[in-house]
């Protein structure tokens, strides 16, 4: 079994992708949700015009990862089928356990208290009970009861982490597609070349 390879290119790729990952789950908002979706799709749209210019073992790799990667991006857009796929559950318990925005129960009482002015914002117990989750503006942050500060907080919602999330995914699913794609191609050669050497033993 041959080991899979990167290239320097492919490493760069890889650790920008992840960098860029990253910093989006660690602050899920609306600009970042739509980045990282734009620039899925144009990875998506680029694999298809490799998977038809490329040859041989290369263009084996962009029809997998364009079929892989379409695929899933288009079930996690379906919301009847986005609700059942594993990594909806998955995506959404571990943004759950983001200090902050894992939360009981939900009030509704007035901020007049230097915390945004006479604003209403979401006000919700922490499972540790003795500090409130204060969404403002798409945000989460924490307000100590005792201390009467806020702590600080994360911009963001679930939703748009679930998002950035399916994002990702179906880029990993592109490239898991890829290589087996690249591997069934690999044995096909193989098993033709070993059947025209045996064609070729038996008319000798």
């Amino acid at each position: 079994m041959r080991r899979i390879r990167f290239t320097i290119a492919n490493l760069v790729a890889i650790i920008f992708i992840l960098g860029v990952g990253f910093a989006a789950l660690r602050e899920p908002t609306d600009l970042w949700e739509s980045s990282i979706f734009s620039l899925t799709l144009g990875v998506m749209l680029i694999s298809i015009l490799l998977a038809i210019h490329r040859s041989d073992k290369r263009r084996a790799f962009w029809l997998g990862f364009a079929l892989f990667g379409w695929i899933y991006m288009g079930l996690s857009l379906i919301p009847s089928i986005e609700s059942r796929l594993i990594t909806s559950k998955g995506l959404a318990y571990l943004d759950s356990k983001v200090r902050g925005r894992l939360v009981l129960g939900d009030l509704f009482l007035p901020t007049n208290s230097g915390v945004g002015g006479n604003q209403f914002q979401m006000v919700a117990f922490t499972p540790n009970g003795d500090q409130l989750a204060i969404s403002k503006r798409g945000g989460v942050g924490l307000w100590d009861v005792t201390t009467g500060k806020l702590l600080g907080g994360w911009s963001g919602t679930t939703e748009n982490f679930v998002r950035i999330g399916h994002s990702l995914f179906a880029l990993l699913a592109g490239w898991f597609g890829g290589q087996l794609s690249r591997r069934l191609c690999r044995t096909s050669r193989q098993a033709e070349a070993s059947t025209a050497v045996d064609v070729e033993g038996t008319k000798s």
